[in-house]
């Protein structure tokens, strides 16, 4: 899979024994979405923040992955980041639901400690005067609370729907992927439409979730060819 697979390229790191692999498409995609040739230096510290807010998340659930006892590797790529875990032991909806939230979470977490840094060392008039300092601040205010908040929407492959799947175990429903497939659409498709409203000029988000919207429909469709 294009942004999975190992290349010459990679970066190695490993973070409380967990190893983590960054594919050189993580790197690209970020100058991408913040690309301004008049202010590379704005690029370097978007490229940084966001590295550092997806890495945080994917530890989240790695670590609650591992405290399960449920080996896990990371890696970041165009799509900002996956945790493996192999479920070597009991798999039960709970325990998925705690691996789901630890990302996010772990984003919350790390907003509430740039927010009290902020409020602590650096007042308003402080930020006001560096535009370095407003331009990280707000970026990890934005990656962390509102990409958070958004994760948690009901749709697969986000965490919501992951969440969303374990509660329809737990709620045991006949068919728990599917359902959570078909809950996934309409959302997908009315934040896709509701973005739109809000900010045509921006069609990243538009059209992240115009895609996730299509592949739910595209699981359905090849469940429903599936022998029976």
């Amino acid at each position: 899979m294009l942004g999975l697979d190992p290349t010459p390229f990679d970066v190695r790191l490993v973070a409380f024994r967990i190893p983590i692999r960054v594919h050189p498409s993580f790197w690209v995609v970020s100058v991408l979405l913040s690309w301004n040739p008049d202010h590379l230096d704005l690029v370097f510290l978007w490229m940084i923040c966001l590295f550092v807010s997806i890495l945080v998340h994917e530890l989240g659930h790695a670590l609650v992955a591992e405290a399960l006892h449920w080996p896990s590797e990371i890696v970041l790529y165009w799509g900002g980041g996956l945790a493996f875990s192999q479920r070597v032991s009991r798999r039960t909806p709970w325990r998925e639901m705690a691996v789901s939230l630890a990302g996010p979470f772990a984003g919350f977490g790390l907003f509430a400690l740039v927010e009290a840094v902020r409020y602590a060392f650096f007042p308003i008039q402080v930020l006001a005067t560096s535009p370095y300092l407003w331009f990280v601040f707000s970026n990890l205010r934005w990656i962390n609370l509102y990409w958070g908040l958004i994760n948690l929407l009901p749709v697969l492959p986000l965490d919501g729907g992951h969440v969303c799947r374990s509660i329809l175990e737990l709620l045991r429903v006949r068919d728990p992927q599917r359902l959570a497939a078909q809950i996934s659409i309409p959302v997908s498709a009315g934040m896709a439409a509701w973005l739109f409203s809000v900010d045509p000029e921006n069609l990243f988000p538009v059209m992240l979730f115009a895609m996730l919207c299509l592949q739910n429909i595209a699981s359905l469709q090849q469940g429903n060819r599936s022998p029976r």
